[in-house]
């Protein structure tokens, strides 16, 4: 966000990485308008309509890989998944997750959705 490269910089980077991957929408999309940024656009829906924000292409099973997950697995997965990248998208850099608690909340996601 223009100042010097730090930590909390790239954990910022990160979450907005998770985001895009998630959502399919790009920082600069034309469907964020009036100043609303791609956090905001999620934060917005976030816990109770996420699935509203998140990338149909995530709910597919096209292809021969595709593996079935419980609905109740992947729901609690993906809102693990993008809890974190709000997290790490915060705007001021004290108030973003450590790289070390993002590691753990994306495992605990992996396990989720796996039903560990």
């Amino acid at each position: 966000m223009g100042g010097r490269p730090s930590v909390e910089g790239d954990v910022y980077s990160y979450g907005i990485l998770l985001l895009e991957m998630f959502t399919g929408v790009h920082p600069t999309d034309e469907r964020l308008r009036d100043g609303v940024s791609l956090r905001k656009h999620v934060e917005i829906d976030f816990p109770g309509d996420v699935k509203d924000t998140v990338d149909p292409k995530l709910f597919s099973k096209s292809g021969r890989e595709a593996k079935t997950y419980t609905s109740e697995n992947f729901s609690g997965c993906l809102l693990s998944v993008v809890q974190c990248a709000l997290m790490c998208s915060k705007e001021l850099p004290k108030e973003r997750i450590a790289i070390k608690d993002v590691v753990k909340q994306l495992n605990s996601a992996r396990q989720k959705l796996l039903g560990l």
